[in-house]
């Protein structure tokens, strides 16, 4: 019998080289895999554009002649399958067998040095890609390539040098490069033997051997939630919500799904978060990306980048807008591992994942569990409205009438009298628009001038407020004395326990008024931050409501560094405690049942943040409630309706924020979070 072999000619190398690896970018994430691969603990990208180079260098296992020889140069053979993890425990991440090619795809020519140690001399080869096309329809094997041995011994590694490169590299695109490979490095902490870094130069943009980090929220972030199902207890799924870096719940349940383990962390941005994400990284969240998944220690792509909504959270957020995140409002990361998930299959065009029933878990692992749980924090406080969906309406609108006006044109050989309507059309929408425009504008002035009353009606109401406060001081003295004047009979001694009974309340009446000399110059005076030790005021606090606190029977606590400091205006810092405590006072009140009565006052610093958390085990705030406790005059206690307002806008004009963490099932009071820059 007569046989036939295949063969290729050189042809086969742009079909699956170029024309493979279409993307200068993607081409260096294949030879970045290929470093990790070869367990290098770090692989230098070097970018010398002025001449026309770039260089890959690893300090990994390298590649010895028939490593070159049987495996690199064979089309077609990836001899990474069937192996999952490196010779250090690594698990495999380059698959294709095409970083080869990806050398092809960012220049002319490659000069490959490669060495595996002292025991074998370095191998040094170059190749000439235009040689291969010079030669087209000639057979691949009939093209020699070339190789010395280097006599100067190297540490083992491989140094990739590509010349005559097919792009230009300018500044943004290193920017991008970088901010690409970032965002290819897992965020989660190394699990693997060797750490593996990635170092970028290109000396021409300022790029001087950089280590390039993954990406971290967590100090830009004020509230974010990690969730995960983990190797050891795959059948329970457990959660942390962290604010301004402390965990303010946890909990654990479970395992609803058929997948595991997995570990997500997802994190949110209000408007002040979403200002520092913009000056740190130079671009909105939206057009960062929305959540991203990570197997091993590499990014799946395109999942989570900035046109991916993978998950269909903007769907989600358009069907109940207003306590719905959206892509604008998350970043997240979901690390899937290639051995304890083999449910998540790679799609047979290499890009992303097969859309199985695995995938379509992960979504409502995240839409049903994770997304949740961080919305009923972030959506605590009252909306703050703005003119800017009413700007994105006008502008709509304003396009829309344009739209006409172009399909008018069309519309005026074929069907003038259609062309004549849709014109008139137009322009009433146009002019109803504009009307409508003035009437909004005329009614923001007014609101403007509203806020400016309101500001000065919530002052006056605030220190009627404080006022009301210390009063409760008189009462709690009169109370004091009738209950000695019960106890005693006339006489010497009961008469100079009347005196000091009387000068308390003398003393405590001149509070009052140098308070009300106070809070009259309060509107004309700044604030003045100055440096506070956090221990003695919050001492001097409980001093001053010794009193009220003992007659209540209650105990008072504060735990946290006695040299601890912060910035603050002193008035302000007196005036946010004395309105907690009084309203821990009030809660108590309605206790039904005995029980030790406690108030703690603790605070810590994590991720630059001063953290002040101030707890009682009173009646607690009901579920209904909760969303209005920071509303000016809103009230359950038929109090005033103004302690906690006016605590929110002296934590705010000291560039803080108070949040209330929502009580565990069973248990037993409230508990508030001050969060403050340290230094601010």
């Amino acid at each position: 019998m007569q046989v036939l072999h295949f063969e290729s000619s050189t042809n086969i190398k742009d079909l699956v080289g170029r024309r493979l690896v279409t993307n200068k970018i993607s081409a260096i994430f294949e030879l970045v895999k290929n470093s990790f691969d070869a367990d290098a603990e770090k692989v230098i990208i070097r970018l010398d554009v002025d001449n026309d180079s770039l260089t890959i260098i690893d300090d990994g296992d390298g590649m010895s002649l028939d490593d070159i020889k049987n495996k690199w140069m064979v089309i077609g053979t990836d001899n990474k399958k069937g192996h999952n993890f490196t010779k250090s425990g690594r698990p495999i991440n380059g698959e294709k067998g095409i970083g080869r090619f990806s050398v092809d795809r960012l220049g002319k020519q490659l000069t490959l040095i490669s060495s595996v140690g002292l025991s074998n001399k370095p191998i040094k080869m170059v190749f000439d890609w235009e040689e291969f096309e010079d030669q087209k329809n000639t057979n691949l094997n009939k093209v020699p390539i070339e190789y010395i041995y280097l006599t100067k011994y190297r540490n083992k590694g491989v140094t990739l040098k590509i010349k005559g490169l097919r792009d230009n590299w300018t500044k943004s695109e290193i920017e991008m490069l970088e901010k690409k490979l970032r965002g290819l490095l897992s965020p989660f902490p190394k699990t693997y033997n060797k750490d593996f870094n990635i170092i970028l130069d290109c000396k021409k943009y300022d790029y001087n051997d950089k280590t390039l980090m993954p990406y971290n929220f967590n100090e830009i972030s004020s509230l974010w939630i990690d969730m995960k199902i983990s190797k050891e207890n795959p059948n329970l799924l457990t959660y942390e919500l962290h604010r301004n870096g402390v965990i303010i719940e946890k909990n654990e349940y479970n395992n609803p799904f058929n997948f595991g383990p997995v570990k997500l962390k997802l994190f949110s941005f209000d408007q002040s978060d979403k200002v520092s994400f913009a000056n740190k990284f130079g671009e909105i969240v939206k057009n960062f990306g929305n959540v991203r998944i990570y197997r091993d220690s590499f990014q799946i792509y395109p999942y989570g980048e900035n046109d991916n909504d993978w998950i269909g959270i903007d769907v989600r957020k358009a069907q109940k807008v207003w306590n719905h995140l959206g892509v604008r409002d998350v970043v997240g990361y979901i690390q899937i591992y290639r051995e304890h998930n083999p449910e998540f299959i790679d799609a047979t065009n290499r890009q992303g994942l097969e859309e199985n029933k695995a995938l379509e878990e992960l979504r409502q692992f995240i839409l049903k569990h994770a997304l949740p749980k961080l919305e009923e924090y972030f959506f605590l406080k009252k909306h703050k409205t703005d003119d800017k969906a009413h700007v994105k309406n006008r502008e709509d609108i304003t396009q829309a009438t344009k739209n006409l006006s172009e399909i008018a044109k069309g519309l005026r050989e074929a069907m003038p009298e259609k062309a004549k309507q849709v014109i008139e059309l137009s322009k009433i929408i146009q002019e109803n628009n504009q009307k409508q425009d003035k009437i909004i504008r005329n009614q923001q002035q007014l609101v403007e001038v509203y806020k400016r009353i309101a500001s000065k009606e919530t002052l006056l109401h605030g220190i009627l407020h404080q006022v009301l406060i210390r009063l409760q001081r008189i009462e709690a003295t009169v109370w004091n004395q009738k209950n000695t004047i019960s106890q005693h009979v006339l006489n010497k001694e009961l008469g100079h326990l009347l005196v000091k009974s009387q000068e308390s309340i003398l003393t405590t009446t001149d509070e009052i008024n140098e308070y009300l000399l106070s809070a009259r110059d309060h509107i004309l005076r700044n604030r003045e931050k100055i440096t506070i030790n956090l221990h003695e005021q919050l001492e001097k606090v409980y001093y001053s409501y010794k009193a009220p606190l003992s007659k209540a029977g209650i105990e008072f606590s504060i735990d946290g560094a006695q040299s601890a400091t912060i910035k603050f205006d002193i008035n302000d810092f007196r005036v946010i405690f004395e309105n907690l405590i009084s309203n821990s006072i009030k809660s108590f009140r309605f206790l039904q049942e005995e029980r030790t009565k406690i108030i703690e006052v603790k605070y810590e610093i994590s991720l630059n943040k001063l953290n002040i958390f101030f707890k009682d085990n009173g009646i607690g705030i009901d579920k209904d409630v909760i969303p209005h406790i920071f509303t000016p005059f809103y009230t359950t206690t038929n109090g005033y309706g103004m302690g906690l307002a006016i605590v929110d806008e002296l934590v705010k004009s000291n560039n803080g924020e108070i949040n209330l963490i929502i009580p565990k099932k069973g248990e037993l009071g409230a508990i508030f979070q001050l969060s403050f820059n340290l230094g601010g």
